[in-house]
């Protein structure tokens, strides 16, 4: 169950309603989160139920980093008898969060007391507004310069190193990226290629993510401009970072003066999205209103609190770090959770912008993790068919940043949200010094993709071979890496260095100790070879030496005699007259030898007819 976000705990709620009461009257109540103490357990046919609603990709990619079946009570929906209650007071459900077993709800001050009273009731907050993110200061006038086939985006993407990543064949093809944004026009040329997942309209609740009916003018140009840093492509004029990726829209922000209020939209926007199976999610906005520097904790925000969970489901998170410099600790949420990429912004001279963020969150950690280009960022200009602008803002910096975590995971399709953290900064500008301006640096995409680029992976196991810095002993078998089971084939399949007891076929005979080979000191005993009878060896490794007298019609060899070149097979003799036949045969070649000094000769030919005789 998720955890009291706001230290409020049922003897509370009657002082948040009393908050939510001293609000205007007049005015259209401000939706309010409904927070229930339990989901009545998670039955295994409930959770079985869930999984098979995740897209396929999701539920893999929860399992792989969550190491278990990948959904929990966190993913059930919220009790529908908790529904109805608060539906019965009259309050309007706006949005219902699995994540956060609660809903939002607009109802007037008596409303929510009446909620507050229902005995599954945790907690009641007000949904956090989300404080408008101005744009930085003026409007870029840097004169463009266009480098093929880049065009005016070069600078942009050189300076995080995305050209290179490309010619090593990086292009965020096979990846999903989510955007949480204000809304989202396709007319323009650059997103002809487009493949578009899935969109959906949060504030009016349809497949419309563009300006419509009740939207204010230009709700969705911020957001339009944000996917052209993403995924954008006007070949030799404009390139967004990964033009190759496919992409899912949401529209969670209302940009409405009259009412900054969409915390619970991003909230279902982000459940939504990460169901769906993206890989990395991108968010330009940030909410401080309501929040006090100390819930910018990590912990606490309601946006953080998804954040997190959906970072635990595998999912990449990237989100602007503000702009409300230069002051400290001047980051929002989510930015503040931890493992998620906030990202700070830089002019191209590479020095942080004084409207952007800083850090650090209320429990000391550095914010931003890393900046990006966000002074004079290129973008379509959303209105018309091929136009372009420029703009400033940490919102320009975040989604450069998602496009080359979007190159990274299809390099490394396995890359967790800690992962993905741990390698953008790690790599970056200032990774050994990091500070709470410009976090651990610019992003260095090309580095963080290090063997990927500099590499090879001939047999297509996800590791790169061990002769040009990687740790793939056996590039050209899939079955032989770090992740190998070691098995009796004489190759080390773990690469450990060492093979295990048995492997190494001492006696060089192509057959091993651990396998078919009885006797690894001696090259003529392994399975297949030859049975010698008499020689108290079981030469064919088949649990028994055979007798030579085992059978009649069996032929047991005995050493041939290269004078007499007989070869005595068993008769039907009784034991001693064979054994009185192969001492005679023995003695051929000595009796002929007699025999040649003119000795013995009548023995000599009467054993060599006898041993024919046998033949």
């Amino acid at each position: 169950m998720i955890g009291d976000p706001f230290g409020m705990r049922r003897g509370l709620v009657a002082s948040a309603v009393l908050l939510l009461a001293s609000s205007d009257a007049s005015a259209t109540p401000a939706p309010s989160w409904v927070f229930f103490d339990d989901k009545d357990g998670a039955s295994e046919s409930r959770l079985v139920e869930r999984a098979a609603a995740l897209a396929p990709r999701a539920l893999a990619r929860r399992q792989r980093a969550r190491k278990d079946a990948g959904v929990d009570a966190r993913d059930l929906d919220v009790l529908p008898r908790y529904l109805a209650g608060v539906s019965a007071t009259g309050a309007r459900v706006r949005v219902a969060s699995r994540w956060l077993n609660a809903v939002s709800v607009v109802a007037e001050p008596e409303r929510l007391a009446a909620i507050a009273h229902l005995p599954y009731v945790r907690a009641i907050t007000p949904v956090a507004r989300r404080m408008l993110m101005p744009p930085g200061p003026g409007k870029g006038t840097a004169p463009p310069r266009s480098v093929e086939p880049y065009g005016i985006a070069f600078d942009q993407l050189a300076m995080l190193g995305v050209p290179a990543m490309h010619d090593c064949g990086l292009t965020g093809a096979g990846v999903v990226v989510a955007l949480l944004d204000s809304g989202f026009t396709l007319d323009h040329q650059a997103f002809a290629h487009l493949d578009v997942l899935a969109q959906h309209d949060f504030i009016q609740d349809d497949g419309t993510v563009s300006d419509e009916a009740g939207d204010p003018p230009g709700q969705h140009n911020h957001g339009t401009s944000v996917l052209s840093l993403v995924a954008g492509r006007d070949a030799g004029t404009f390139m967004g970072v990964a033009p190759e990726v496919t992409v899912i829209l949401a529209k969670t922000e209302d940009i409405a003066d009259e009412q900054p209020i969409e915390e619970d939209w991003f909230v279902a926007g982000l459940e939504w999205a990460e169901s769906l199976g993206a890989d990395v999610a991108t968010a330009s906005l940030g909410y401080v209103d309501w929040y006090t520097p100390e819930d910018l904790d990590g912990q606490t925000a309601v946006t953080t609190i998804a954040a997190n969970i959906a970072m635990e489901n595998g999912l990449v998170m990237i989100a602007s770090a503000g702009n409300w410099g230069p002051d400290a600790t001047t980051i929002g949420a989510p930015a503040d959770a931890d493992r998620l990429i906030a990202v700070g912004a830089v002019d191209l001279a590479g020095l942080v912008t004084d409207f952007s963020s800083r850090g650090p969150t209320f429990d000391g950690r550095i914010k931003p993790d890393v900046a990006a280009l966000g002074r004079d960022d290129w973008v379509v200009a959303p209105g018309t068919l091929d136009g372009y602008a420029q703009g400033n803002g940490t919102s320009y910096a975040a989604p450069l940043v998602a496009g080359v975590a979007a190159l990274l995971k299809q390099a490394y399709p396995t890359l967790t949200a800690a992962d993905m953290h741990a390698l953008l900064t790690g790599t970056a500008t200032q990774a050994s010094m990091p500070d709470n301006a410009m976090g651990y640096g610019i992003v260095r995409g090309y580095d963080a993709a290090g063997l990927y680029c500099t590499c090879y992976d001939r047999d297509d196991d996800g590791w790169f071979d061990a002769a040009c810095g990687g740790q793939d002993c056996d590039d050209f078998t899939a079955t032989a890496n770090p992740d190998g089971t070691e098995q009796c084939n004489g190759r080390d399949d773990d690469c450990d260095g060492t093979l295990a007891p048995g492997e190494d076929d001492a006696d060089g005979d192509g057959a091993l100790a651990c396998d078919d080979d009885c006797d690894d000191a001696n090259p003529a005993v392994h399975a297949g070879a030859t049975e010698i009878c008499g020689d108290d060896i079981d030469n064919d490794c088949n649990g028994a030496e055979r007798e030579c007298s085992q059978s009649p019609s069996a032929a047991p060899v005995l050493p041939a005699d290269p004078a007499c070149t007989c070869r005595m097979h068993a008769t039907r003799r009784a034991p001693p007259a064979w054994w009185l036949i192969s001492v005679g045969c023995a003695l051929v070649p000595w009796l002929r030898a007699r025999s040649r000094r003119g000795r013995s000769l009548r023995i000599g030919l009467a054993a060599g007819a006898w041993c024919r005789r046998g033949e």
